[in-house]
């Protein structure tokens, strides 16, 4: 199936005419979707961190998480809003992409990673056997998907 119907559709949407109609538009979504980036990996770091076994004053990797589940969260919802938004901009452009694709599979694995595996391994106060996996795995994921991202400008 040829998806590029749906990336003209996205690039066409009134949304996408607005971003592409202005300057300042796409330079603030942007800054939105980095700062968004950085309260939720930074929130996260840390609790993938407590998961790997690093020591925090005592505080486990579930009190960590109630704490910050609200940043995680919020994060989440900024950057799928802010990607759309920026996909829709340029949804043309990003067909053609070749790293587009890879960013779109690693996001894929990250949030069912992060809503699944890492959401149980933070469950309970004392972290199951495997928790230092889920932890590494939820900072690969997520570094692939940023990386994938970053390349997007450069190919």
């Amino acid at each position: 199936m040829d998806t590029y119907p749906i990336y003209k559709w996205a690039e066409n949407t009134a949304v996408g005419q607005w971003i592409q109609g202005g300057t300042w538009p796409f330079p603030l979504i942007e800054t939105f979707h980095i700062l968004a980036l950085a309260v939720f990996l930074g929130a996260l770091f840390l609790i993938d961190l407590r998961l790997m076994g690093l020591k925090m004053g005592g505080i486990g990797a579930a009190r960590m998480y109630r704490e910050l589940h609200t940043y995680i969260n919020w994060g989440i919802l900024v950057i799928l809003v802010s990607g759309a938004m920026l996909f829709a901009s340029e949804g043309g452009k990003l067909y053609d992409n070749s790293a587009f694709g890879p960013k779109m599979y690693f996001l894929t694995a990250a949030l069912v990673s992060h809503y699944t595996l890492h959401k149980r391994a933070v469950a309970s106060e004392q972290p199951p056997a495997w928790a230092p996996i889920a932890g590494f795995l939820s900072q690969f994921l997520w570094f692939l998907t940023g990386a994938a991202g970053r390349a997007i400008g450069f190919v």
